[in-house]
């Protein structure tokens, strides 16, 4: 009865959360970077977890060319970006197509182009970096079908709750789980030469493929190449990223050329390290904008890594 309650309490409390911020934000837009600011910093002092955990992963991708101090910069700034993306979505709630393709600018709109002119769909490949939430966002007012591929949390109430608000920011959600709904939903819309945003950068113990990742290695998941292979889909990375002035640019790359001679399990294993490496490339040129929780799991430490060359970006 009691976690029953609790239950209830705690989905209300999410909905008022999401209702108060998205009315608020929206009567107070100048709020929104001071309030990430503020609570960026907060945060950073608080969840000692984070803080630890991205403390630990940069030191082990970026430690021979950044100090301590610079380490802490990255891992701050990270926070703050992720809560910055967070508001920026109860902006976008209710918002016109106009203002919002105003504040997100686009580049390479021609390489989506291409891909789609095949046919066989698209899945967009992307990360936790910048504002991955509004990818979709941004592709629906540009005429593009576009959904959202998740894991959506346990409790039913929350997984309708989070489609719900998607939907009020122009992003279908197709669920990962169950994983066979999941195929069926995803072979469906790609033979429609739809697109498929997929973020694919939780590296964790389990199932999946061990590739190079900052001079250790990481388990990444063989779903995306593997669909791809299937579908004849192509793969096409993107990312939202933040700007100096904490304007938004969506930059869509060239299709990801995929290894399709040899064996089956050999095609998988090449493809899905060509994803790492266009990952571990784009984190390297935005290092403060990528989730550095995202690494669960190094299955070889990388503490006798050679030199990496240097950072692309200032940090």
């Amino acid at each position: 009865m009691f976690r029953w309650f609790a239950g209830k309490v705690t989905y209300l409390s999410t909905w008022l959360a999401l209702r108060f911020g998205c009315q608020l934000v929206r009567i107070l837009p100048c709020t929104v970077f001071w309030l990430a600011d503020t609570l960026g910093g907060i945060g950073f002092r608080a969840f000692r977890g984070f803080r630890r955990r991205s403390r630990a992963n940069i030191r082990i991708a970026l430690g021979y060319e950044i100090d301590d101090p610079a380490i802490d910069r990255v891992a701050l700034r990270s926070l703050r970006n992720f809560i910055c993306a967070g508001i920026e979505v109860a902006v976008a709630v209710g918002s016109p197509d106009d203002a919002l393709r105003a504040r997100i600018a686009l580049v390479g709109r021609d390489h989506l182009d291409a891909a789609l002119a095949k046919g066989n769909g698209v899945l967009l490949l992307s990360a936790h970096l910048g504002n991955f939430f509004l990818i979709g966002s941004r592709l629906g007012i540009e005429g593009f079908p576009a959904s959202v591929l998740v894991n959506q949390p346990r409790d039913g109430r929350f997984a309708e709750l989070m489609d719900d608000f998607r939907m009020e920011v122009r992003q279908p959600t197709i669920r990962a789980r169950p994983r066979r709904q999941a195929l069926q939903a995803l072979h469906g819309v790609l033979r429609q030469n739809h697109v498929v945003v997929v973020i694919a950068d939780e590296f964790r113990q389990g199932s999946g493929i061990e590739v190079p990742f900052f001079g250790g290695t990481v388990i990444a998941r063989r779903g995306p190449v593997t669909l791809a292979l299937r579908t004849g889909a192509a793969i096409v990375p993107a990312y939202l990223v933040r700007q100096a002035n904490d304007g938004l640019k969506l930059i869509i790359e060239p299709e990801l050329e995929l290894d399709r001679s040899g064996k089956v399990s050999t095609q998988i294993r090449a493809n899905t390290a060509r994803m790492t490496a266009w990952l571990e490339r784009t984190v390297r040129a935005y290092p403060d904008q990528w989730n550095w929780m995202n690494i669960r799991h190094w299955e070889k430490h990388p503490d006798q890594m050679t030199k990496q060359p240097p950072l692309q970006r200032a940090i």
